[in-house]
């Protein structure tokens, strides 16, 4: 059972929304906390207003196996791209909603399985994962699925309508296979590693920390914000400065997770 979370303020979100509409047939249903919303069988949406990163109201009132954020993807270089990713801050910076060093509850066979689903359905345009970042942060599983990163892409009903069929395949299909639930660090932005070991089904991600905002004081929150148990670690090693390494391992060794080198 899913909620999904859009914003009538944002043009992607809301693409992405009606497009689901039409493909599941969703009805309008009693508002949830002032809010517009509608079902589709099990399935809950809800229209919300304003940033989609700063809609902590989810823990209120989804009440679900997995909350998930329709959004947006920004691009600095404007790569078109199809992105899933779990939410959190790693630093202090929470200019994007949460709380600075907060991580939500990441569900990685959940996100696995939209990420396939996407691969299916991406019509040559890149399918990712996306290194943990942003807000809200929130206790129910959850996570954002985005389309973007021009303003071809962020404004197409098109790609739109593609990550909705996506997204009605997941709610209606069953959970990807898979061999570990584990922990991504290193790597970039956008862990294209963490993205074929997944697609290959040796791994469902969890929370992913890129080389950028290493911080081995957050690897066991890391560990335990997930919505099932995290199994290893996996690092993309030559991304990583010796330090980072040193830091990481040790960190890890703490908590009694293995890892493996990628």
């Amino acid at each position: 059972m899913a909620c999904l979370i859009y914003s009538v303020d944002q043009v992607t979100s809301t693409n992405i929304a009606d497009a689901l509409k039409r493909i599941m047939g969703f009805e309008e249903a009693d508002p949830v906390e002032g809010m517009k919303s509608f079902r589709s069988g099990g399935t809950l949406m809800i229209e919300a207003r304003g940033s989609i990163v700063e809609t902590g109201f989810v823990d209120r009132c989804a009440s679900k196996d997995v909350a998930v954020l329709l959004s947006m993807h920004s691009s600095a270089r404007g790569v078109e791209v199809f992105t899933v990713h779990p939410e959190g801050n790693w630093g202090d910076d929470a200019n994007l909603g949460g709380k600075p060093k907060m991580l939500s509850t990441a569900s990685p066979a959940n996100m696995l399985s939209m990420l396939k689903a996407i691969s299916k359905k991406s019509g040559g345009l890149q399918a990712t994962y996306e290194a943990t970042h942003h807000g809200p942060l929130l206790d129910t599983p959850s996570f954002f699925v985005e389309v973007g990163g021009s303003e071809r892409a962020v404004n197409s009903k098109e790609l739109a309508g593609v990550l909705a069929g996506a997204i009605a395949d997941f709610l209606g299909g069953g959970k990807a296979e898979y061999g570990k639930v584990a922990i991504g660090i290193g790597g970039t932005h956008y862990p294209g590693k963490f993205t074929r070991l997944a697609l290959e089904g040796r791994y469902a991600f969890a929370h992913m920390m890129p080389k950028y905002s290493i911080h081995g004081d957050m690897l066991r929150q890391a560990i335990e914000r997930s919505d099932v148990q995290v199994e290893k670690a996996v690092i993309e090693w030559k991304s990583l400065n010796a330090g980072q390494r040193n830091e990481i391992v040790q960190k890890l060794e703490e908590t009694g997770i293995d890892y493996e080198k990628v």
